[in-house]
């Protein structure tokens, strides 16, 4: 067999030729490929990846907080009511509010309620839930791990706190016979939110809740920020006295912005309202969970524990009216694939908006609310005045949301009574009822004064609040 010689310069010219060859190669085998049709890059519509994808027609139950501290059971005639609303949705959320526990294992503090509550969700159809809130680590990281097997194990999906901020931030997805359900949850937070020991935001390599960060600004007159400089002046005036002086102004103040005391003030027309600012970095990442969790399933709710008053002079968490963040975290999580945002934490009811063809619930309260330990009983009728008997934090709200096609066409709102009148007995407080028709009728008339700001009508049939959706409004 002969060996053939190739010379020196014709083997460099062939090696070169080769070499040219292969890196042409993958630039002809796409353009053969798309000429084909064999090998083509698959472009998605964003309008359709972040669409509500269930064309069955669907029904969406959620409700607030539930803090359950003893067995409920079957419970009586209103709280059936309510649950078979609830068990006939297609799917049904709430927030799980503090941890549970199974106290025959569990070695942490005891804070929380007990192993069987997953009993009680289920019984109330509950399939979804967020567990970023305020008592998310009342009994330490432990009890919030536990919290997650127990509803794991119930086949209870559960979102908003995890193992890492990745993980807590994940959109989280359930599975029904119409389509697939996801969540996501989080907890806003400002430097004044009590309790700041309960809760621990989650980091890239610690284990918490996943937070959204707010600032809260003070509102202001013109003449007040002028008196409040004047003020900063005064104290500034001192600064030699002292070694290391902080700057009197902070870099990049706005004019009618100022930070003094640990508080910060803005001009505005309203003096004593309160308005917020989002942590820039927390929302872009928030979004991003939002739209990564729509185009893995067919439906998604977001939802937020959220505590902040609108008014500098209303009581902690008893404010009927909606922060300005609040309403622009709900819009922007829509315009980024959400069929439903539902807020809760603060212990009253808030507006309805339905924006874009979705509903939006800005405050719900806490569906349940068993205290911790039972209060001192006392002669009911001795010292109690007409104004003891009311107590907004006692009322609260089921919604339903109906699609069909994929579009919204009717709210529901189910007032229910966690004992307002003061009348039932303590182991029966705080389990939600339906409402007397006189407590119905005023609950319900209010929720149409605060959904009015919002464009939303809603009528009372019956005890009941609906919402039919114009077709415009789900274009």
């Amino acid at each position: 067999m002969k060996t053939l010689t190739i010379p020196k310069m014709t083997r460099f010219a062939l090696i070169t030729l080769i070499i040219t060859g292969l890196v042409a190669l993958p630039a002809l085998l796409r353009g053969q490929g798309a000429a084909q049709g064999a090998v083509q890059q698959v472009q998605h519509d964003p309008s359709k990846e972040l669409a509500m994808k269930i064309t069955q027609p669907f029904i969406f139950a959620a409700v607030g907080d539930i803090i359950i501290r003893r067995p409920v059971g079957e419970g009586e005639a209103g709280y059936q009511t309510l649950v078979k609303v609830m068990r006939e949705a297609d799917m049904t959320y709430a927030n799980m509010e503090g941890p549970i526990l199974d106290q025959v294992s569990f070695r942490g503090p005891l804070a929380g309620g007990p192993k069987s509550l997953v009993d009680e969700l289920k019984r109330m159809g509950v399939r979804i839930m967020t567990t970023a809130n305020n008592h998310t680590l009342d009994a330490g990281t432990e009890g919030m791990f536990e919290t997650h097997r127990l509803l794991a194990e119930a086949g209870i999906v559960h979102a908003g706190s995890g193992k890492n901020l990745a993980d807590a931030r994940l959109a989280r997805i359930a599975v029904t016979p119409k389509g697939t359900v996801a969540a996501v949850g989080m907890y806003s937070i400002d430097p004044s939110s009590n309790n700041r020991s309960r809760f621990t935001d989650a980091t890239a390599d610690m284990p918490g809740l996943n937070p959204l960060h707010v600032t809260p600004y003070n509102v202001v007159t013109a003449e007040h920020m002028q008196a409040l400089k004047k003020i900063r002046d005064a104290i500034s005036a001192r600064r030699p006295e002292v070694r290391f002086p902080i700057a009197p102004v902070a870099a990049g103040e706005a004019a009618g912005r100022l930070q003094l005391f640990q508080t910060a003030f803005v001009v505005g027309p309203n003096p004593g309202d309160l308005t917020y600012e989002m942590d820039p970095t927390d929302l872009k990442d928030i979004i991003t969970s939002v739209r990564v969790g729509k185009q893995l399933a067919d439906f998604l709710v977001v939802a937020i524990h959220c505590h902040q008053n609108s008014f500098a002079f209303q009581a902690y968490s008893l404010d009927h009216q909606t922060p300005n963040f609040l309403i622009e975290l709900a819009h922007q999580v829509i315009d980024n694939g959400a069929d439903a945002f539902v807020g809760h934490g603060v212990h009253t009811l808030r507006g309805v908006e339905i924006y874009k063809g979705k509903p939006i619930f800005y405050g719900v309260s806490s569906f349940f609310f068993h205290r911790g330990a039972a209060p001192e009983i006392t002669d009911r009728s001795a010292g109690s005045s007409s104004g003891d008997l009311v107590d907004d934090s006692l009322e609260t709200l089921l919604t339903t949301s109906r699609f069909e096609d994929g579009k919204l066409v009717e709210v529901r709102l189910y007032p229910a009574d966690l004992g307002q009148d003061r009348t039932r007995p303590i182991s029966r407080s705080g389990t939600p009822s339906t409402p007397s028709p006189e407590m119905a009728r005023r609950v319900l008339e209010r929720l149409q004064t605060l959904s009015k700001q919002f464009g939303t009508t809603v009528s009372i049939q019956n005890g009941i609040g609906v919402i039919r959706v114009a077709s415009k409004q789900t274009n």
